[in-house]
């Protein structure tokens, strides 16, 4: 907070409403409130794009998927899982087996011609089976390149649950891996849509500040 707050060059008074979301939002002392993490992400994509009717979002430790009406409501098919197999935890803990850090491993990945199949979902077994299959001669590359086809085929079973409706976007920590992005969007089988440019591991904190403004002003009036 201080460091975002000096950076606008504000002070902590000029802070009408706060708001928290998301895993850590019990421990954010600072806050007037608790908002559920998919009214936040609901309301920053309400915003950022109207036309959006799939929101994917994929963390780090947990993912969901949900539909947007026409008449901008969520719809009760919401799904989310817990399983962190679908999440950014997996690619951290296989950037530290493989002992790169995770930027240039998507980078260098990225270029493989021979993803190796992984056949484990859970993070415990695919470490195991990561280590077997280096063991056994693997590039590293292109093993890494299999870790993420398998979490973009985890994820598009999850979409699974849910109506595919375009426009689809994607948000949170694995958008900024494009490996990922690439092997999620061939097996959907389109492209995702534009957020304006934002940092996709910053919407929900956006829609957390939306609906934070828009609860001070009709507290106001």
């Amino acid at each position: 907070m201080e460091a975002a707050l000096a950076g606008a060059g504000l002070s902590r008074e000029s802070i009408d409403s706060c708001l928290a979301t998301g895993m850590g939002a019990r421990a954010v002392g600072c806050a007037d409130d608790i908002v559920p993490e998919i009214m936040c992400l609901h309301r920053a994509v309400r915003q950022l794009n109207a036309r959006a009717r799939t929101v994917i979002d994929v963390g780090g430790h947990s993912f969901m998927a949900f539909n947007i009406t026409e008449s901008g409501e969520i719809k009760e098919s919401a799904v989310t899982d817990r399983c962190v197999a679908g999440t950014g935890m997996l690619l951290d803990v296989m950037a530290n087996v493989l002992e790169m850090p995770l930027g240039e491993l998507n980078a260098a990945a990225a270029k493989s011609d021979h993803p190796v199949y992984i056949s484990n979902q859970c993070p415990i077994f695919v470490e195991s089976e990561v280590i077997s299959l280096i063991n056994d001669g693997h590039g590293s590359l292109d093993v890494f390149a299999g870790v993420a086809a398998s979490l973009a085929g985890k994820i598009a079973g999850l979409v699974g649950r849910v109506d595919l409706i375009p426009e689809v976007v994607m948000v949170g920590g694995v958008t900024r891996n494009s490996l990922v992005v690439s092997n999620l969007e061939c097996k959907l089988g389109l492209s995702l849509a534009d957020l304006s440019g934002i940092d996709a591991q910053a919407v929900a904190a956006y829609g957390a500040a939306l609906l934070a403004e828009e609860r001070h002003l009709g507290q106001e009036s």
